[in-house]
């Protein structure tokens, strides 16, 4: 089962509309199942340059599916960024309920390139940190290959500073090496 204050903060807080900066109204709320499909297209709709540094190999319609199939609700929370009764931006925050890292959640953000540079990056990465701080987290992670400015921009202007770089640590579909940027954000978790 969820956790209780993850499902009582969800609960109270979303469906939520937002305004971009060019007035697109935005609905933010959890995944449901119901979304199976258009999640898909969204992912497809991502450029391939884009989804080839994703956590999750989301690279078709098949590898979407089964990173669906896998999401442990107690472990990740997914929320979507919804346009015109489709998905725009996904924020996922994952996180350990047990052991020596359960302070620490890890945070990812994509949006659909159509709806970039409006702030819906801003805005998906404000929610899951708020989310995050709701859950517990002390310390929000955030990690981007190094050469990927937007969201390096995004991630500092909440607050985020560079806690590491690894060298080489990722390569791309062309096998070619790109550096690994963690970010971190330390936040107090909210109260009750």
């Amino acid at each position: 089962m969820a956790d209780d204050r993850v499902s009582t903060y969800l609960l109270s807080t979303y469906p939520k509309e937002i305004n971009l900066s060019d007035g697109t109204v935005v609905t933010l709320r959890s995944l449901i199942p119901q979304d199976r499909a258009e999640i898909g297209d969204f992912f497809e709709r991502v450029p391939q340059k884009d989804r080839a540094f994703l956590k999750e190999d989301l690279i078709n319609r098949y590898e979407v599916e089964v990173w669906l199939d896998e999401i442990d609700i107690d472990r990740e929370t997914v929320l979507v960024a919804i346009v015109d009764n489709r998905i725009v931006g996904t924020a996922v925050l994952q996180r350990q309920r047990h052991g020596w890292s359960r302070h620490v959640g890890e945070i990812r953000i994509v949006a659909d390139p159509s709806s970039r540079r409006r702030g819906l990056g801003h805005a998906l990465a404000n929610a899951i940190v708020d989310l995050a701080q709701h859950a517990g987290v002390e310390k929000h992670l955030a990690e981007m290959v190094s050469d990927r400015a937007e969201p390096i921009r995004v991630f500092k202007r909440l607050g985020f500073r560079t806690e590491a770089t690894f060298n080489d640590q990722v390569k791309d579909r062309h096998g070619n090496p790109h550096d690994l940027l963690v970010m971190a954000l330390y936040v107090r978790p909210a109260e009750g």
